[in-house]
């Protein structure tokens, strides 16, 4: 069955991204972050333009170009941030286009609510949020402070991240097919094998570029994951 092995669904949800179904979300969510990004740049060059701190015209407009660069800069990064709350909300189509693809004899999906579905993606989104900021908050000046311990920064990055997004997206690809608390009793009985493939997906996140398309691809994925653990679950 597609998906017993770990990471053969990683590559079956690659190959896919040539899908119609699967470019029209990743060209729609790039189109409203553009969008979203020239709002950004509109609103600093707003702000910046009437900013007066020195009361001297050529210290201020250096400020105002500094600062404009700043946003732009700061835009550029929270790009794939942008791209990926607003496929948060198209999960639903990239799922479809996987089952219909890979697992046409599915019976129709079960009908999520539709606060169930904005719920999960605001929750996916601010808990992703949260816990990143927690730990270069807490985490990262301890042990910036404690030298020996600087290396294990990314292993705590990635092991935080491959835990936070193996659990959304699987969960988000088990609640098409299950109810949610059976669907994270499932999650948890094959805890190890969510874990290392949400260590995939961060790992691939933080590769600049890459990063835009794997929304897209983690939910593709997942759905592979999900299918191949019910079926040894099944099998079991």
């Amino acid at each position: 069955m597609i998906g017993n092995t770990m990471f053969s669904g990683l590559f079956l949800a690659i190959e896919q991204l040539g899908d119609p179904r699967i470019r029209g979300v990743i060209i729609r969510a790039v189109l409203i972050s553009a969008a979203l990004f020239v709002g950004l740049m509109f609103a600093a060059g707003w702000l910046l333009s009437g900013l007066s701190v020195f009361g001297l015209s050529w210290i201020d407009s250096a400020v105002s170009f500094l600062g404009g660069g700043a946003a732009f800069v700061i835009g550029l990064f929270l790009f794939p941030a942008f791209t990926g709350i607003i496929i948060s909300f198209m999960l639903e189509e990239i799922a479809s286009a996987v089952e219909a693809r890979h697992y046409p004899n599915l019976p129709a999906a079960r009908e999520e609510p539709v606060m169930e579905m904005v719920g999960n993606a605001v929750r996916f989104t601010g808990v992703t949020v949260f816990l990143n900021l927690l730990v270069f908050i807490l985490v990262v000046p301890i042990m910036l402070v404690t030298i020996v311990l600087i290396p294990f920064i990314p292993f705590v990055f990635y092991a935080l991240n491959g835990y936070l997004l193996g659990r959304e997206y699987f969960e988000f690809a088990a609640v098409r097919r299950l109810d949610p608390a059976p669907g994270r009793t499932l999650r948890r009985q094959f805890r190890i094998r969510v874990f290392m493939c949400g260590i995939a997906i961060a790992v691939l996140m933080t590769i600049p570029f890459v990063n835009w398309l794997m929304p897209v691809v983690a939910a593709a994925y997942m759905v592979h994951v999900f299918e191949g653990v019910r079926g040894r679950a099944a099998g079991a």
